[in-house]
């Protein structure tokens, strides 16, 4: 694959579900952004090389819930030696086959990171490039996709960068996004957004919120109901129109999902319930909604 050779200013857009502020007034992240670990999957230690997400839609037969169609694209991460994401390979919600491929490269001494996304053909969709800088608090990105010209030749575009910056003075996290002519490789638009942030959210999970893709929406979705049980300020969490959600964890493991309205009566719940294996990690989830099966999930897990 050929590059245009377009030479611009580093960027960010990035992932991680960690605590960023500290007590000292300058901001400083601890981590490479877009690295995940085993932990951040609700995995008991350092000793899984990879774990699979397939979730079905439930079919009730006597009171039995068993699995019935796939609903939703299942998802296998892979991790390193260092409990480190390496890979996902993503699968097609119909057919089953591998849909996508995205690889992580870490350079914890250099602060970068590479995010690389192939198609099942192994050709390139696109690429990130992270820039993590400590003392300043930010991270840079720049993404370049992938095209193929009418002769067949692909070629590697440099599209947009994002700059994420972190505030702790004012308990924010700032965005300033730049699109760029494919044509010229011009800037040909600019934002800036600034949000508001209190742990357990960070720098990170907003960034996963606004930028990352989202491939297996029950994962997502559960990650971060997971994430609010860690605050007390989440764990009970208020709604612009008098709602409120709370959520509960036990054994960092979510359990319930309480909704109530503006009456502050119970309006919605959802319960998780779980079967663990020797390893005391969960390999199949039942989510109900008053008593009703939403979803069946199960982890195939792969042990060193």
């Amino acid at each position: 694959m050929k590059s245009l050779g377009l030479n611009f200013t580093r960027s960010a857009f990035a992932v991680l579900l960690i605590a960023l502020f500290v007590s000292r007034g300058d901001a400083k992240l601890k981590e490479l952004p877009a690295i995940k670990s085993f932990k951040n999957f609700s995995i008991a230690k350092n000793n899984v090389s990879s774990v699979k997400y397939t979730v079905y839609e439930p079919v009730v037969s006597n009171g039995a819930a068993t699995k019935g169609n796939m609903a939703d694209f299942a998802v296998e991460i892979f991790f390193d030696a260092s409990g480190n994401r390496t890979k996902e390979i993503v699968y097609h919600i119909e057919t089953g086959k591998i849909e996508t491929i995205t690889s992580w490269s870490y350079n914890q001494t250099g602060g970068t990171v590479v995010e690389s996304r192939t198609n099942a053909r192994n050709e390139p969709i696109y690429r990130i490039e992270y820039l993590l800088n400590k003392k300043a608090g930010t991270v840079l990105a720049k993404k370049f996709e992938s095209i193929t010209d009418k002769d067949g030749e692909r070629y590697e575009i440099f599209v947009s960068e994002e700059l994420w910056s972190e505030l702790p003075k004012s308990k924010a996290v700032s965005c300033r996004k730049t699109l760029f002519s494919p044509a010229d490789g011009k800037a040909t638009r600019q934002s800036l957004k600034e949000l508001p942030v209190e742990k357990p959210f960070s720098l990170y999970t907003l960034m996963d919120e606004y930028s990352a893709p989202v491939d297996c929406v029950w994962l997502s979705d559960y990650l971060t109901k997971l994430l609010k049980t860690t605050s007390g300020k989440s764990r009970k969490e208020k709604i612009f129109d008098g709602t409120s959600v709370q959520y509960a964890a036990k054994k960092k493991l979510l359990v319930s999902v309480k909704n109530f309205g503006t009456d502050r009566k119970l309006t919605r719940e959802t319960a998780y319930s779980y079967e663990l294996d020797a390893n005391k990690n969960w390999v199949k989830l039942l989510q109900k909604n008053a008593d009703k099966p939403e979803f069946i999930v199960e982890r195939t897990i792969n042990y060193r």
